[in-house]
């Protein structure tokens, strides 16, 4: 499918599985819709990614809320 050097294996596997092909014969339009599919992917999931790790860092340096004007802390709940 890809005499490329720099495709690793596990992911020259997965494009042969997507496209349905052994490598010498299926269709190169499948082959590249195979290799779009999982670049998307792969991007796709590197921007949730980024996002889900932006709001954790947002929420962890946001300080606490303040107490309410006439809060008591140090008694239990009635």
């Amino acid at each position: 499918m890809s005499d490329d050097p720099r495709v690793p294996a596990p992911v020259e596997a997965l494009i042969r599985a997507v496209a349905g092909g052994s490598g010498d014969t299926g269709d190169e339009r499948a082959s590249t819709f195979a290799r779009g599919l999982a670049l998307g992917a792969l991007v796709g999931a590197a921007i949730a990614g980024s996002t889900l790790w932006h709001r954790h860092l947002a929420r962890r340096s946001r300080p606490a809320p303040a107490p309410e004007p006439g809060d008591d802390l140090g008694s239990p709940p009635v």
